[in-house]
């Protein structure tokens, strides 16, 4: 699966390591909302990773475009915030985004939160492309012993 890292500072790098020492190996890095948005043209990713101090526009502002561009209205995201204020995390909410990582995190927190999106990604997208089918309910009605059932 592929992401996007959207983060201009250090705290990219440290990110980018991390996840590629877990084994998560198809990640894209963008130092930059304007960068990330111009990737986002060209291809389609499956988690959006952005950082806690993406400008111009903000994380959730870049968020909120990237749902409105073709082809991305569900793509996954995560996203850094130093400070989560009530304000920050409902509007949050209202996008839609998977999960919250405040800064500082632990190594294994990400981690975590990372492949569990992915994970729940891919069953979704399993339950996607099975076939829908009904379950029908067959009701047998017997008589009780001794009863006529024409009565």
């Amino acid at each position: 699966m592929k992401l996007l890292l959207i983060e201009p500072s250090q705290l990219r790098c440290r990110i980018s390591n991390l996840l590629r020492l877990g084994g998560i190996e198809d990640v894209t890095e963008a130092t930059s909302s304007t960068e990330a948005l111009r990737l986002l043209q060209k291809q389609v990713v499956d988690l959006l990773l952005i950082g806690p101090t993406v400008t111009d526009p903000s994380g959730l502002e870049l968020l909120r475009r990237v749902r409105q561009m073709e082809g991305h209205e569900d793509t996954a995201a995560l996203i850094f915030l130093d400070m989560p204020t009530d304000e920050l995390v409902l509007e949050a909410a209202e996008l839609d985004v998977q999960g919250i990582i405040v800064v500082p995190f632990e190594d294994d927190y990400l981690l975590y939160r990372v492949r569990e999106t992915l994970r729940k990604l891919r069953q979704r997208r399993q339950q996607a492309e099975k076939p829908a089918y009904r379950k029908r309910l067959h009701l047998v009605i017997t008589s009780t012993p001794g009863q006529s059932s024409t009565s």
